[in-house]
């Protein structure tokens, strides 16, 4: 992440960064689910709520992320258990997680490992892809698809064909 890149994230978010670049040294290289092509990365983070939500890209997951603004304390009885989160495009079971840097967070998991992503270039596209699904209200989703339908009337034949009213 460049410094331009580090300074347009809040605090929190670039606390959350560089916990992470530490375990990744310190803790998951060397494992064989760390993924040596990538680095971590916050992706999209944006104010949402009492929290800030966006996508973490490390060298063994991507996870969205829902981090409160100011630190909580951390209590280690909800680490790993289940809490049901409403996004704009539905509710998600996210798990609790942090450690004494951080507090407690929630976290839903997209990818683990990263071995499907050969560079962080694709791991980015891809975190910013799904963030994008999960903060689009269903709704608008659904308006859509409803006016990308073709009429009742159309035969598949006349619509592959590009003729809508046959």
């Amino acid at each position: 992440m460049t410094d331009q890149e580090q300074s347009n994230l809040a605090p929190r978010v670039v606390e959350m960064v560089e916990r992470f670049q530490t375990i990744g040294e310190l803790n998951m290289r060397g494992l064989p689910v760390y993924n040596e092509n990538l680095e971590v990365e916050a992706i999209g983070f944006q104010s949402y709520g009492e929290n800030l939500v966006g996508v973490l890209v490390t060298p063994w997951f991507m996870n969205v992320i829902l981090l409160p603004r100011d630190k909580t304390v951390m209590d280690y009885s909800l680490v790993a258990s289940p809490t049901d989160e409403t996004l704009p495009a539905g509710t998600w079971q996210f798990m609790y997680g942090g450690d004494d840097v951080l507090g407690l967070y929630k976290s839903l998991s997209l990818y683990s490992p990263m071995f499907a992503f050969n560079t962080q270039d694709i791991a980015r596209i891809e975190a910013k892809r799904r963030l994008n699904s999960l903060m689009t209200p269903l709704k608008a989703v659904t308006e859509h698809i409803t006016q990308h339908q073709a009429p009742e009337n159309s035969s598949r034949r006349s619509f592959l064909r590009g003729q809508l009213n046959s």
